[in-house]
């Protein structure tokens, strides 16, 4: 019985530990979600979500020397069909002071807007308006930072370029060392064992004194 009960309790835990699914990319949309930012080699991401509408900013991350396009995605928050023919405006306020329309595209829910140039490192709070029919949201999306983006630093414990820890070298030379050393070790027994009796030719049996075998 107390095995029955541990078992239900385990089952319990691992239920409550999953998040909830829903329509839109597995957020909980109980509460909207928090402005998020982030960056891969080439483009700077941002993305806020309110309980309507669901907005991601992608823009160049690169030294500004003019205008930096930047593309605005809209969604249904509940359903993540794109927004068509919405009225988007981005502002912009801190390191860059900014506001525009961004303009519609070919692509369903993509708008795009052209962002001034920035000073490199600078960084600026977003908010974008959307106004869809009879519905309208203002959506944070964070700070926008503006500037190429450094080179990432090799971990602690890492070789610089290869990112592999060296402990694990370590542990690769060590074994590497074992194996030498037995196989050393082996071939030392080896050579060290007695080498066979010599096998007596028949013309070198008559030299032989007699009753010698």
């Amino acid at each position: 019985m107390h095995k029955k009960h541990l078992a239900c309790a385990v089952a319990l835990a691992i239920v409550a530990s999953v998040p909830r699914a829903s329509a839109h990319g597995g957020e909980d949309h109980a509460a909207p979600a928090a402005p998020s930012a982030a960056s891969t080699g080439t483009e700077h991401v941002v993305s806020g979500e309110t309980a309507m509408f669901s907005v991601v900013i992608k823009y160049p991350a690169r030294k500004a020397e003019g205008p930096l396009p930047a593309r605005v995605y809209v969604a249904r928050a509940d359903s993540s069909a794109p927004v068509e023919g919405a009225r988007v405006r981005l502002e912009l306020k801190g390191g860059l002071t900014f506001a525009a329309d961004a303009g519609k595209t070919a692509a369903a829910g993509v708008y795009e807007v052209a962002l001034p140039a920035a000073p490199e490192g600078a960084t600026a709070n977003g908010v974008v308006s959307v106004e869809a029919g009879d519905d309208f949201d203002l959506v944070l999306v964070g700070d926008l930072r503006f500037g190429a983006i450094a080179p990432a630093e090799a971990p602690a414990g890492t070789t610089p370029g290869r990112e592999v820890p060296l402990g694990a070298l370590a542990a690769a030379a060590g074994a590497l060392a074992v194996l030498s050393g037995g196989i050393g070790y082996a071939l030392g027994r080896r050579s060290r064992r007695k080498p066979p009796a010599p096998t007596l030719r028949p013309e070198d049996r008559s030299a032989l004194p007699q009753g010698a075998s």
